[in-house]
């Protein structure tokens, strides 16, 4: 029998037992994040992913050579831990790391086996099936002219190309494994930018087994080779998707979270109730506020201080068709865009955005920063005395009959009203607004733009050339008929500089060319995303779509 000293020292241990074990449970439930996808990913192949819920459990379970950072696009070590260029920018040298390693999760037995390294040839194998024609990667057109020999490969008609030929395709493709942890890549053009390319879906991994083993079923759990640092633990198509810590990853010592679910829940008011539930961490990846969410709960006094608004990559602007009367005349241009007040557009009309002076998005890899003054300020006074200047005082020159043309949309239609409503009120001018279907109203753009003609751009890459490249001369998104040779030479000269300092000047060099000295296009606003996240969540918000950095998240 035991004595009272002993069976209290027995309740102490049991209720300190007890603790340890709650705290064991508390641990692993708090190592655990609830997210939502929005609906079920069209792939999980690098390859073909390119809604953001493909790409973004992509990028969790397969690596990339780079990654960049969520805020700013800058390149970050990952597969790669150093790159060097030619000299004429044309050959770009990766050294892989020595520790990343292909993974197997078998569903079974709830075990991850390490298969072998990640070498040079996994990522020509990879590189090669996104400009494999047989594959029919989405995404291989926007770079197939980057790449040496991409072009010939993409054209290759599947029904006519023997294997063979297919063979001398691939041998000809500008991505070489030069020995085990060595890739070169062979560019037709200067592109200081190509480390961000990289970070990508061009250079995500794919494992050559499980694909060829796997057939159309080589992503199910059970058959996926992975080497990010997550690996596949379920797949419950069009419910829920669950990855799980890789502890083979390189720098899985970093990964706090054990374990994501994604729900797929595609109605933004059902994830918003679910995450008003606690049922849901954050609404990113999906699932962000509307302007109407955000009003409502700015007066939330708990829910507004979980809300943040975060950047994007698209801007939208207003651009002008520089050889049809009067906006072949610069200054009239600038009386244009001067005249509008983007302040008052954003907060009244648009919401959820941020004023924009310039067109590419402020803050990413090699932009003006933020507080750059580049661009035509808001200034009635400067807007009328610009237009004088160039003859239309109203009396003895009047202007041309004015369209502004849009597609249909009820958002895009306020806008359009309430800006030409600006230039009736600082300018005395009635502009006439065109609506027509997208269809119809991208064909006028290619065929014959108007005078004024509403457009966003979202650039694919957090880097400031992604957006430069548009208004050069030949580039198939300018539609505003401007040729600028010492826009071309400087966008150009960027594309050949590597030191970022430098990059970042002549990029500002060009904006400035764009949006102020000839005043091309007049800049509205950049989008912007608003979500909510719990408190206890340690987070980055990633400018990209599909991009968030969940490897780097924790839990408090």
């Amino acid at each position: 029998m035991r004595s009272p000293l002993q069976f209290f020292v027995i309740l102490v241990l049991v209720f300190f037992l007890t603790l340890l074990g709650c705290r064991s449970v508390a641990e692993t439930v708090a190592r655990n994040l609830n997210l939502n996808l929005g609906s079920e990913p069209a792939t999980l192949d690098p390859a073909l992913a390119t809604d953001p819920g493909s790409q973004q459990i992509a990028r969790m379970i397969f690596a990339s050579l780079v990654d960049t950072d969520p805020a700013t696009g800058a390149p970050q070590h990952a597969l790669a831990t150093a790159w060097a260029v030619s000299t004429d920018g044309l050959i770009w040298e990766f050294k892989l790391r020595g520790d990343a390693l292909w993974v197997r999760y078998n569903p079974v037995t709830n075990v991850i086996d390490a298969k072998r390294n990640v070498t040079a040839q996994d990522v020509v194998y990879s590189v090669r099936r996104v400009f494999d024609p047989r594959v029919g990667s989405g995404f291989a057109y926007k770079f197939e002219a980057l790449i040496r020999g991409a072009q010939q490969l993409r054209a290759a008609d599947p029904k006519q190309t023997s294997d063979a030929e297919f063979q001398q395709l691939f041998a000809s493709l500008g991505v070489q494994a030069m020995d085990d942890t060595t890739v070169r890549f062979i560019l037709t053009r200067p592109a200081s930018y190509f480390p961000t390319i990289v970070s990508t879906w061009l250079a995500r991994t794919q494992p050559r087994e499980s694909v060829e083993q796997g057939g159309v079923l080589w992503t199910e759990p059970g058959n996926l080779w992975t080497n990010g640092p997550y690996v596949l633990e379920r797949w419950s198509h069009n419910r829920e998707i669950i990855l799980q810590r890789n502890p083979y990853w390189y720098d899985a010592g970093a990964v706090r979270i054990q374990r994501i679910r994604f729900a797929m829940i595609a109605d933004t008011a059902t994830a918003l109730d679910e995450y008003k539930q606690g049922d849901l961490d954050s609404l990113d990846p999906y699932g962000g506020l509307s302007p109407d969410d955000v009003e409502q709960l700015r007066e939330d006094p708990f829910l507004s201080k979980q809300m943040q608004i975060a950047p994007t990559l698209c801007a939208h602007y207003y651009g002008f068709n520089t050889t049809k009367a009067p906006f072949n005349d610069p200054r009239v241009r600038r009386a244009f865009t001067a005249a509008i007040d983007r302040e008052t557009l954003v907060s009244s009309v648009v919401k959820l955005g941020e004023p924009a002076r310039g067109f590419t998005r402020a803050g990413v890899f090699a932009s003006p920063d933020i507080s750059d003054t580049l661009g035509v300020a808001f200034n009635a006074n400067h807007a009328r005395d610009d237009l004088r200047q160039a003859g239309y005082d109203g009396r003895t020159k009047r202007l041309p009959a004015i369209t502004l043309a849009v597609n249909t949309n009820d958002t895009h239609q306020r806008i359009a009203e309430t800006i030409s409503q600006m230039w009736k009120n600082n300018l005395g001018v009635e502009v006439r607004i065109s609506a027509l279907d997208w269809k119809s109203y991208t064909q006028m753009l290619r065929d014959d733009p108007p005078q004024i003609f509403r457009l966003g751009y979202c650039a694919y890459y957090p880097e400031a050339a992604n957006f430069a490249e548009v208004f050069k001369s030949k580039s198939p998104d300018n539609f505003t008929r401007w040729i600028s040779l010492a826009y071309d030479q400087a966008v150009d000269n960027a594309a050949r500089e590597v030191d970022v300092t430098k990059r970042r000047a002549l990029y500002r060099a060009a904006e400035k060319m764009l949006v102020e000295d000839n005043v091309v296009i007049t800049p509205l606003w950049w989008s912007v995303r608003a979500t909510l996240t719990k408190p206890n969540v340690q987070r980055s918000y990633a400018i990209t779509d599909g991009y968030e950095r969940l490897e780097t998240w924790d839990l408090r």
